[in-house]
């Protein structure tokens, strides 16, 4: 294979890699309607506007 196609799928597979671990730590907006701190508090929204 060719130098160049090597460093392609080296770039995909590191990319690929780079957008999972992003998607798996980075927080979720709309998953939670709580105050979004990660204490594991039963927090609602009607609870919030009070």
């Amino acid at each position: 294979m060719s130098l160049i196609i090597q460093y392609i799928i080296v770039a995909l597979v590191f990319i690929v890699a780079l957008a999972y671990i992003v998607k798996r730590f980075a927080p979720s907006k709309g998953k939670n309607a709580g105050c979004g701190k990660g204490c594991g508090c039963a927090m609602t929204e009607t609870e919030q506007k009070k």
